[in-house]
């Protein structure tokens, strides 16, 4: 799965995601946060009026009223979207990955592996360009405000066999750092989603760098940093 975010702004050696490289004016919409998680509030890439756009979401695909009459992160786990629901007709991903995906920038994600009593856990950080990782989004109406609030999730595929000691059952979907392709990705006019079907097989940028980290929350490095490569 893909359960924590980072985006930083300290790291010069990175650029921008390919979408949105060359609009300088989106550095300072993206925050910075040391870690974001599930049902947190995260930045994605949409596209609007044909453009790349910066907007906020709750990481969490489906949203529910609760007594109050405001929106919630609904009891169903969601802020991930597995790659083999994606064609399942009643699934919650089938219509977003048709018509309403994103893509969620981040300088690295946080990933952790075993029982909950003694999980291991690995903060892996993009080299060169920040990660563009695959996402699907929702819009909601709020109707005691009329606003539209947003949701969002990051699409897993099975793990990658180099991956499986970093999370054993998953692997986040990264988007290549291809221009045209990621136009294509967030263009709502290309519903016909067949072309995409290779970018759902498990890769992950190579090389990428891997800390060990105490947890989340407490990013204390437990070991020296290590290159993990598709080869």
């Amino acid at each position: 799965m893909c359960g924590f975010i980072g985006n930083t702004h300290q790291d010069k050696t990175l650029t921008l995601i390919e979408i949105i490289k060359d609009r300088p004016d989106m550095v300072d919409i993206i925050r910075e946060v040391i870690f974001a998680g599930p049902a947190s509030t995260i930045d994605m890439v949409v596209e609007r009026n044909g453009a790349p756009q910066v907007e906020q979401a709750t990481w969490w695909l489906l949203l529910e009223r609760g007594e109050n009459g405001q929106l919630r992160p609904s009891r169903y786990t969601s802020f991930n979207t597995r790659s083999d629901k994606l064609n399942v007709s009643r699934s919650a991903g089938f219509q977003a990955y048709r018509h309403s995906r994103c893509i969620i920038p981040a300088t690295y994600i946080i990933e952790g592996e075993g029982p909950k009593q003694a999980r291991r856990y690995h903060r892996i950080e993009a080299v060169g360009q920040q990660f563009a990782l695959g996402g699907l989004y929702r819009e909601w109406l709020n109707t005691d405000t009329g606003e539209i609030q947003r949701s969002c999730s990051v699409i897993t595929t099975p793990p990658h066999p180099a991956w499986r000691d970093i999370h054993s059952k998953s692997t986040p979907l990264f988007l290549p750092n291809d221009l045209q392709l990621q136009r294509r990705w967030l263009s709502h006019a290309v519903t016909d989603v067949s072309a995409f079907a290779p970018l759902l097989r498990p890769s992950f940028p190579s090389p990428i760098r891997c800390v060990p980290i105490e947890r989340p929350g407490q990013q204390t490095p437990l070991g020296e940093a290590f290159t993990l490569t598709m080869g």
